[in-house]
């Protein structure tokens, strides 16, 4: 029994970025990406030979731009329409994919993720004041964006189904592994957050089976003095959008921070 546990620890040490990171494939540079919205695609030269694959969807007149981090599972083909449903509120939306997601290229580590994504930020900065950036974070995307909250000055920050560290999400799933030893992402959220300025809305579900609510809202408690937290009853990990307390709140938001 003992070598079959030493067996199962291995395997998740030596394959934990499969379940960490699920981007579905690659891209091709020419492949075609289809929106509804105008948009730009956009590359950027990453440390170590990496590049960033994204899209800048564009609104008239916009009151600012979203800086969208998404999930774990799927490529920019996938989650270029989820993030292009923000420019209902009246934001530009720049969506990046994570290294080795659809067009996105080079090594990937903890570090490099979050030095790609201040390279998107300042991207963003050439063209706008930081008060007209918006950082949202879905799922592990909320990883990234916490990491940049606490070390930028954007006008405020969303995290829709996030966690307080990534430790806590697995041993959620994985019950009897030591994952504290095991894990090389830690996204340490909760100590992210703690030098954020910036205003924070944190969004979660109750009947969340990815991200337990019980994770979110201990991120809640972290930045308690500047968040704002929206409670969805019944809300799972993927449908909040459908739940129109989430958008009101989500446009209150946008509308005190980004006037």
């Amino acid at each position: 029994m003992a070598a079959i546990y030493l067996a199962v620890c291995i395997f998740y040490y030596v394959f934990q970025e499969r379940f960490i990171f699920v981007p579905l494939g690659t891209l091709s540079d020419d492949a075609a990406i289809e929106l509804g919205t105008e948009f730009n695609e956009v590359f950027l030269n990453g440390v170590e030979g990496g590049r960033i694959h994204a899209l800048h969807i564009k609104v008239a007149k916009p009151k600012g731009c979203i800086l969208y981090f998404h999930g774990h599972t799927g490529h920019i083909s996938r989650w270029g329409p989820i993030a292009e449903e923000l420019t209902s509120f009246g934001f530009d939306v720049f969506v990046p994919d994570y290294r080795g997601y659809g067009k996105s290229r080079g090594a990937r580590s903890q570090e490099i993720l979050y030095s790609d994504a201040l390279l998107c930020y300042n991207y963003l900065k050439e063209s706008r004041p930081e008060e007209k950036i918006c950082i949202y974070g879905r799922s592990l995307g909320t990883a990234m964006a916490s990491w940049l909250a606490g070390r930028t000055h954007s006008g405020g920050v969303v995290l829709e189904t996030p966690f307080n560290n990534l430790q806590d999400v697995a041993a959620y799933h994985t019950k009897i592994i030591p994952v504290g030893f095991l894990l090389k992402y830690g996204f340490r959220n909760e100590l992210h957050l703690k030098y954020s300025k910036s205003p924070i809305l944190i969004a979660h579900g109750t009947k969340d089976k990815v991200v337990p609510y019980r994770c979110g809202f201990s991120l809640f408690k972290t930045a308690k003095l500047k968040a704002e937290m929206v409670t969805i009853p019944g809300g799972h990990h993927s449908d909040l959008n459908g739940y129109p307390v989430f958008r009101e709140r989500l446009q209150a938001f946008f509308d005190k921070h980004f006037d």
